[in-house]
């Protein structure tokens, strides 16, 4: 190993040991044995960020021997409230650490006071400069808020900003150079991000309504894409032209600035939806790209079907989405699950890739998992299972009586079923409207309020009082009534397994989230214990011991 002298460049006073460990790895592998990725699955508790941040500032005081190798490191996170988070603990003061940037639809025009700096630019570009005004041109330019970020964003040797944000600068606006170090924060949801940005969506009500075009006759996928490759990418074209010659004769209207936000905003989502067909077109292979038909929601009929594409494996389109942009890629995780998959999955080759996978910091004690099978919650056996289940959930509520926690119940079917028939004030449900609402509900009641969702097992911190015990209702083996699971299965026989441990760890992750926490998860579903004798190798290292405890 090499002595990297790093510990002045760790942006707080004391270096834990599992943060000193990680850091050498990461500094070895890059310099010493040369590798392009090190991929790190790092639990709760270790301090992900502050390696990061290390590893980058260290990289970034070494002198280059080619000067003109790129510098300076980006960080990806797939959630705003973790953006925040970096900004909190390294963005303070004249000299921050971390320089953030979020979307220009997260920033308030100073100008126009009533609307966002991506609605005033989009004044600005399309109005004639002595419709605009010499103020709003000038605000635009100098003082906008967004552009003010951005441009410290490029100038920072460290940038921080989201997935989402990331794909669509790149993709569309090209102005991020590529730097030494890309760090990927959650890198578990690399996948689903990459996906979601490449998938696409065409819309019965947006066809008939916007397009005014007619929606594809067959359902088949070869004739939904001759259709999508033929009348409906003429008629977006038709669309926008359509736009652009009502968009100039707005310029003629009295109250112009008015008239025009609302075109030049259908023309934005257009002009990006035809560059997101257009990639589609240009990339489709059958054997990559499975085809969904959504049916429109009950009472909704107006609304149409959906048609969804989407990319089998996202691995061919890795490297231009995201890789490129790093001289050396750092992953981190506290689910990478298994490496061969993960690697498989992203297109990452094994033999540039250095793994490091460490122990959870907190004591096994005060994270015990408790095996409580009521039934198998198989499609065969669920409906015999879900009223044994809804009893024991009555029985839990009595146990933990006087303590807040969490019921992972996997869909909204098995949801609605407990909340009906458990019958108790104490749980607090969602749906996809509210769940932020019922979040927030439940981290404020003074009450001992238990949380029933069926997608709550990420992304969300509810740290000591907030849960004291948490339910998995069932094994969230993905659905295998979605063709695209299928053809993944059908691609690497490991990848089924691969997501379903990855979303049991996440979900039972919820509840303890530093060395002082505690919380016990019960686990109901009797299909636990097939799935962990086959899996018990892609589980953290010391989960064995929290199954005995």
């Amino acid at each position: 190993m090499g002595a990297h002298a790093f510990e002045q460049f760790f942006p707080f006073p004391e270096i834990r040991s599992e943060q000193r460990e990680a850091i050498q790895f990461v500094l070895d592998e890059f310099l010493v044995k040369k590798k392009k990725f090190v991929i790190l699955e790092l639990p709760t508790g270790i301090g992900k960020s502050a390696i990061a941040v290390c590893v980058s500032r260290y990289l970034n005081s070494l002198s280059r021997e080619d000067a003109d190798a790129p510098t300076g490191s980006y960080v990806l996170t797939t959630q705003l409230i973790l953006q925040d988070q970096y900004v909190h603990d390294f963005g303070a003061g004249d000299d921050p650490l971390v320089v953030s940037l979020k979307s220009s639809a997260n920033y308030m025009c100073r100008f126009y006071v009533d609307q966002t700096c991506a609605e005033s630019k989009r004044l600005l570009n399309k109005l004639p400069k002595h419709l605009v005004g010499s103020g709003f041109q000038e605000c635009c330019r100098r003082s906008c808020p967004y552009t003010i970020d951005k441009q410290a964003f490029i100038d920072a040797s460290l940038g921080c900003t989201s997935f989402a944000y990331f794909l669509a600068e790149t993709m569309y606006a090209g102005k991020l150079e590529p730097r030494d170090l890309l760090v990927i924060d959650e890198a578990h949801r690399t996948e689903s991000q990459s996906s979601k940005f490449i998938e696409v969506v065409f819309s019965e009500k947006f066809c008939r309504d916007v397009l005014k075009c007619k929606f594809s006759k067959s359902l088949e996928q070869q004739d939904v894409f001759a259709w999508v490759r033929g009348a409906y990418k003429s008629a977006v074209g038709k669309r926008i032209k359509l736009v652009s010659a009502t968009i100039e004769r707005s310029l003629e209207s009295d109250n112009v600035a008015s008239s025009f936000a609302d075109l030049s905003k259908q023309f934005e989502v257009l002009d990006k939806h035809v560059c997101k067909v257009n990639r589609f077109i240009s990339s489709y292979d059958e054997k990559n790209w499975v085809m969904n038909v959504v049916p429109p929601l009950k009472g909704s009929k107006r609304a149409g079907r959906r048609i969804e594409f989407k990319p089998v494996a996202v691995a061919p389109y890795c490297d231009d989405l995201l890789f490129k942009f790093g001289s050396r890629v750092l992953m981190m995780s506290a689910t990478i699950v298994d490496k061969d998959v993960f690697c498989s999955t992203l297109g990452i080759d094994p033999d540039r890739a250095a793994f490091m996978k460490m122990r959870s910091p907190f004591p096994v004690e005060s994270r015990k998992v408790v095996r409580l099978p009521v039934g198998s919650m198989s499609r065969s056996c669920i409906e015999r299972t879900l009223p044994i289940m809804a009893e024991t959930l009555k029985m839990l509520l009595e146990k933990h009586s006087d303590q807040k926690g969490i019921v992972h119940a996997s869909t909204f079917k098995i949801a609605q079923f407990l909340f009906d028939n458990v019958k108790s004030k104490r749980l607090l449900i969602h749906d996809s409207t509210n769940r932020e609402a019922v979040l927030k509900k439940h981290r404020e009641s003074r009450e001992p309020t238990v949380l029933l969702s069926p997608s709550m097992t990420e992304g969300i911190d509810l740290s000591d009082d907030a849960s004291r015990w948490q339910c998995l209702c069932k094994v969230p083996f993905p659905y295998l009534g979605d063709s695209m699971v299928r053809r993944r299965m059908e691609r690497d026989d490991k990848w089924y397994d691969y997501e379903t441990v990855k979303t049991i760890v996440q979900s039972l992750g919820r509840s303890v989230r530093n060395k002082d926490d505690h919380a016990v998860s019960y686990v109901l579903d009797s299909d636990w214990d097939r799935l962990y004798a086959r899996t018990r190798q892609m589980f953290p290292s010391d989960f064995d011991e929290l199954l005995s405890a």
